[in-house]
């Protein structure tokens, strides 16, 4: 019955003997998996630092930002941005004989692109603040490129709506955990699909808008949210 903030910004997380191993955490005795107490070096904590998640937003070669941003967007708080235009081209490696360059760089000057710039400046924020986790979620500090000379440090820096800075990603968790609001609806969203087996539309968002208001008056517990729900009429009555 944690409040729903923990699922941004926590000091534990659940890990096995071999995952706990892969975050360079200390060895755990028993088997199986189990709550792990972390520390600030430990880079982890909260859903956007899983390894599942920023591997999922990878392609199995590299590290996506702007699938990360996406992800975010539709998965935290249920909003899809708009597709991109047609025909873009993709961003290719950084050829043998020109300067390493990371693929944020890249993508900063694609989206120099004015018909680029205008979605790529409220989506990339978000990808970039995990600048730091490779394509499979490892903690890096430089990105492992093609090109000339040395591999180029990653800057996990960035600006939110609202003119909000953050500098990496526990000030990005920090400051995307003041949205709890916008996220519980974005939740009450996922668990009526799930428990109503259908997907929700427009006509729903008054129903779900009251079960979040509702779970604000008790902290966002997850456990009185989920009670909450089941005892609306939007559920009962479904």
């Amino acid at each position: 019955d944690m409040p729903m903030l923990e699922f941004f910004v926590s000091d534990w997380t659940i890990a096995n003997p071999r995952l706990a191993a892969f975050y360079g955490l200390p060895p755990l005795e028993k088997s199986g998996f189990q709550k792990v107490s972390l520390k600030p070096e430990n880079n982890r904590g909260g859903l956007l630092t899983q390894a599942s998640v920023l591997m999922l937003t990878s392609d199995g070669t590299r590290h996506r930002p702007v699938h990360r941003g996406v992800w975010y967007w539709e998965s935290m708080f249920g909003r899809t941005p708009p597709p991109p235009p047609p025909n873009v081209d993709p961003i290719e490696p950084t050829p043998s004989d020109k300067p390493k360059a990371t693929v944020r760089m890249q993508l900063e000057a694609h989206a120099s692109n004015p018909a680029c710039a205008s979605c790529h400046s409220k989506i990339d924020p978000f990808g970039f603040a995990f600048e730091n986790y490779n394509t499979i979620g490892l903690w890096r500090t430089e990105e492992i490129t093609s090109g000339k000379g040395s591999n180029p440090p990653v800057d996990p820096s960035g600006t939110l709506p609202g003119d909000r800075f953050f500098k990496n990603a526990d000030e990005f968790k920090k400051l995307a955990a003041d949205d709890i609001d916008r996220f519980a609806e974005s939740f009450a969203g996922q668990l009526a699909t799930f428990a109503l087996r259908r997907m929700m539309t427009f006509d729903d968002r008054t129903e779900l808008r009251a079960i979040a208001k509702e779970g604000a008056a008790g902290n966002y517990r997850l456990r009185s949210f989920v009670e909450t729900f089941v005892l609306s009429d939007f559920f009962r009555k479904r």
